[in-house]
C-alpha cells in the first residue's frame, strides 16, 4: 500500500506545481492519463502488474496506479524541458523530452521491479535476450522510448486537436488580436 500512496502523493505534488507555471495542466493531465492507460492496455500481455492493493487495478493487470505514475513522469518531464529549453523547436524538443521521459521511466521500471510490482509475460520473456540492467531487460532501451513517442505523439496530437477548436470558436475579432 505504501507504493500506491507514495503514487498518489507524488502525482498531487506534481500538478501542484505544474498548476503553477500551466493553468491548463488538468487538461493535459486527463489527456495524458488516457493516453498512457490506453497504451497499457493494449500492451497488457506483455506485462505483469502484480502485488498491487485490490483497488488499484482496472481491469485484470491493468493497474490505475501504474498509469498514475507514468502521466506524472511524463508530463513532470515535458515540463521540465519546456521550462528549461523553451527556444528549442517543437521537434528537438520532442526529442529531449523523450529521452529526459525514457531515462526517468528506465529508472522507474528498475524500482517496480525491484519492488516486485512489474513483471513480463511469458511469451514476452521468451523474446527477449535475457541481458538485464538493474533487473529490467536490455530491450527496455527500445521498448521504453518508443512507448513513449507513442504516447507523448497522442497526447500532443489531441492537446492541439482541443486548442485548435479553441481558436476557432472564437470570434474573428479576437484572433486577430492575438
Amino acid at each position: 500500500m505504501l507504493f500506491e500512496i507514495f503514487v498518489i502523493v507524488a502525482t498531487v505534488i506534481v500538478l501542484f506545481v505544474l498548476n503553477v507555471k500551466d493553468k491548463d495542466i488538468k487538461r493535459k493531465f486527463l489527456i495524458t492519463f488516457i493516453s498512457v492507460l490506453l497504451f497499457e492496455y493494449f500492451t497488457s500481455a506483455l506485462w505483469i502488474n502484480k502485488n498491487l492493493e485490490y483497488w488499484a487495478y482496472l481491469y485484470k493487470g491493468v493497474s490505475w496506479i501504474i498509469t498514475l505514475g507514468w502521466t506524472s513522469i511524463i508530463l513532470a518531464s515535458i515540463a521540465l524541458v519546456n521550462y528549461t529549453l523553451p527556444k528549442l523547436s517543437e521537434g528537438k524538443r520532442f526529442i529531449v523530452q523523450l529521452l529526459v521521459v525514457s531515462v526517468v521511466g528506465f529508472f522507474a521500471e528498475i524500482l517496480v521491479r525491484l519492488l516486485g510490482i512489474r513483471d513480463y509475460s511469458a511469451l514476452a520473456q521468451k523474446a527477449m535476450s535475457g541481458v538485464m540492467i538493474g533487473g529490467v531487460p536490455i530491450e527496455a532501451i527500445y521498448y521504453i522510448p518508443v512507448f513513449m513517442a507513442l504516447v507523448i505523439s497522442f497526447k500532443r496530437y489531441w492537446e492541439i486537436s482541443f486548442n485548435e477548436k479553441k481558436i476557432i470558436e472564437q470570434p474573428i475579432s479576437r484572433r486577430k488580436n492575438k
